[in-house]
């Protein structure tokens, strides 16, 4: 097989334009609301894990979404997990910031590396234990244990923008493709 047949999608792959255009809607308005109340409000209601959480919601009922117990609960353990790291190893670091620096074997830059991983660790091991198990939720404990939302305000704000993701997407993103029928056929 050449690179060219390798490429093409099979036909369980193809474009479904109906159901690509419903998701890329259902997204928009996950992320009106919420960069709406980031704007009002001055406060991190936008942030990198969303992305894939509002992805998994819009594509469809799928497993790897898992409904709200496993959308919210793994992001409320790894916002939780991710604080005690950073908290315990890292205290008043930013990643951007020591990596600004430029300086082989930082000390500040292995703090940030080692509440990564204890981060991760411990997610990993929370989100098994309490069966949460949401990828996107990886991203968000990397988010706080490396200081880049590391407050306990910042943490019970990614929670609740993903609890108000969770809320929405049930109560009125499926009422507009209710309304217009333009639900996803082909979870994906």
């Amino acid at each position: 097989m050449g690179l060219r047949e390798a490429l093409q999608p099979t036909s369980s792959e193809q474009i479904n334009l109906r159901d690509d255009l419903s998701a890329g809607t259902n997204v928009t308005l996950h992320f009106v609301l919420l960069g709406g109340l980031a704007w009002a409000s001055g406060q991190p209601f936008l942030f990198p894990s969303l992305g894939p959480s509002a992805y998994l919601l819009a594509t469809g009922d799928n497993p790897r979404a898992e409904g709200a117990y496993h959308v919210i609960g793994g992001h409320a353990v790894a916002a939780l997990c991710g604080l005690i790291a950073y908290l315990v190893l890292a205290d008043g670091l930013v990643v951007v910031d020591a990596f600004d620096q430029g300086e082989r074997f930082s000390t500040d830059v292995a703090r940030l590396v080692l509440s990564g991983i204890v981060a991760m660790v411990l997610t990993t091991v929370g989100m098994l234990w309490s069966n949460t198990n949401h990828p996107a939720a990886c991203a968000t404990t990397l988010i706080v244990a490396l200081g880049l939302m590391s407050t306990l305000l910042e943490a019970v704000i990614i929670v609740v923008a993903v609890a108000l993701l969770v809320w929405f997407h049930g109560v009125i993103v499926d009422r507009v493709q209710d309304f217009f029928g333009v639900e996803p056929e082909d979870p994906r």
